[in-house]
């Protein structure tokens, strides 16, 4: 059962949404302005998890409400084609595979609701198609970003070393593509 509820953290209201699931461990989870407190069954604390993260959640919050403000200022690119971005995607992977000496395996696209790209342990490559609305150094990005968990498959400190060898602003290209993001969803209505 999900409960739906607000609170103000210094000047922002926040809605947050309850969850209990099957976990062990209590988290709070963000996706585009709203706070997801994922409980174990039979626990009621979310006040108080929330209360103790409340710093990171505003500090959050606050950094998506920024970007969706910069996001209404953006010009998406509305002449490639599916084609097009494959084709892109595919001789990017490939020489970012041999800069990086590692076997890709399938390349898939797909609509995708939250991510831009994933890869899997079995060297699969995944890209969302509404990659082909951003400019070409952003798909250039993402697409590094995935071929490079070919090499390390969690977000620790050895990837983003990997990642900072190509692309030393990458946290610039990550607040990038959350703007993107935001810009996406609400002028091609994704939901």
């Amino acid at each position: 059962m999900n409960q739906e509820n607000t609170l103000k953290i210094n000047d922002i209201t926040i809605e947050y949404k309850i969850m209990h699931r099957r976990v062990k461990y209590p988290r709070l989870e963000i996706k585009t302005d709203i706070l997801y407190v994922i409980l174990p069954e039979g626990q009621d604390n979310a006040r108080e998890l929330i209360k103790k993260h409340q710093n990171w959640v505003y500090k959050k919050i606050s950094h998506i409400r920024e970007s969706e403000k910069r996001s209404k200022k953006i010009k998406l690119n509305l002449n490639r084609s599916d084609e097009e971005l494959k084709e892109l995607i595919c001789s990017v992977v490939k020489e970012i595979s041999l800069n990086l000496n590692v076997k890709k395996g399938k390349i898939k696209y797909r609509r995708m609701k939250s991510r831009w790209g994933s890869c899997n342990s079995a060297g699969n490559l995944n890209f969302n198609i509404y990659l082909k609305y951003l400019p070409q150094t952003l798909i250039e990005y993402i697409v590094f970003h995935e071929t490079a968990h070919l090499l390390e498959m969690n977000h620790n400190k050895r990837f983003w070393h990997i990642i900072s060898t190509e692309f030393p602003d990458y946290k610039e290209k990550e607040d990038e593509l959350l703007i993107y993001w935001l810009a996406v969803k609400e002028q091609i209505q994704i939901n």
